[in-house]
């Protein structure tokens, strides 16, 4: 399969302020890509965007919400107004919660789901003419919580799982257009120190170290996004957690179901 050379070529990272977002649009940059970050927080933002232009990298924030289509309208129009092109769109920005189902308040499945499936729809909607016009990439950010439902983890496991179906029927419909459609089935990753979830009532907490697990560094994922966008590829699972959970999951089922079963049990004596 032919290379991509993705000298001078324009990308949009949303959820690029921090965490894994930040990393690719770094990884990018590297390989001498026009960046164009999007974030909610614009003080944030700005602190990002600073700190990737003083390593001589070309860099433009524009700040907005993935779930407003008029602001992913804006996003995308602010960019070819810009760079007259758009080349890559990276579908990073999303929502993590925890909560069982009986606990958690409505409003948060209705935020963790309207965030992370119409969140990655609106912004790739918007883009898709100026993709077609550049045989371009559009990338989307899974998570092994795509691969079967996890207790406490319902809505954001839902709405990963989603990302599959939403893949699934965009490389279809693009099919013969050109543009390359991704997904990146991301395990656990070293969390900055500011990477924050929502709660069973709604309100934000600093996500926990999870050290039972590997966790993957943040330019190690993104060098893998990168890759994938100059190869073209459809699906990658990057760590060992991700590619067991894979195959556990798919021809081992009732195992699988009971390991997990067994694990939540576990951890719910050891609370309470």
């Amino acid at each position: 399969m032919k290379r991509t050379d993705l000298e001078g070529k324009v990308a949009i990272v949303t959820g690029s302020s921090k965490g894994i977002g930040k990393a690719i649009a770094i990884a990018l940059a590297a390989k001498k890509v026009k960046i164009v970050l999007n974030g909610r927080d614009a003080e944030k933002l700005e602190q990002t965007a600073r700190e990737i232009s003083s390593s001589g990298y070309e860099v433009f924030p524009i700040q907005g919400d993935v779930g407003i289509y008029s602001d992913c309208e804006k996003l995308i129009k602010q960019t070819v107004e810009k760079y007259g092109t758009l080349d890559i769109l990276i579908n990073n920005a999303g929502l993590s919660m925890e909560g069982s189902i009986g606990n958690t308040s409505p409003e948060v499945f209705e935020k963790v789901i309207h965030t992370n499936i119409l969140g990655v729809i609106y912004p790739t909607k918007a883009a898709l003419p100026y993709l077609m016009k550049t045989n371009g990439s559009v990338i989307f950010t899974g998570s092994i919580a795509g691969f079967m439902g996890l207790p406490n983890y319902s809505a954001y496991s839902a709405s990963k799982m989603s990302l599959t179906a939403i893949v699934q029927s965009l490389k279809i419909e693009l099919e013969g257009t050109g543009v390359h459609v991704g997904i990146n089935y991301v395990g656990f990753a070293e969390n900055p120190s500011d990477k924050t979830f929502l709660n069973q009532n709604g309100e934000i907490e600093q996500v926990p170290i999870r050290e039972q697990f590997k966790r993957m560094p943040l330019q190690e994922i993104a060098n893998i996004f990168v890759k994938g966008i100059e190869k073209r590829r459809y699906k990658q699972t990057p760590s060992l957690l991700g590619k067991t959970t894979n195959i556990a999951q798919r021809f081992f089922p009732t195992f699988f179901e009971w390991l997990m079963t067994r694990k939540y049990k576990t951890e719910k004596a050891a609370v309470g």
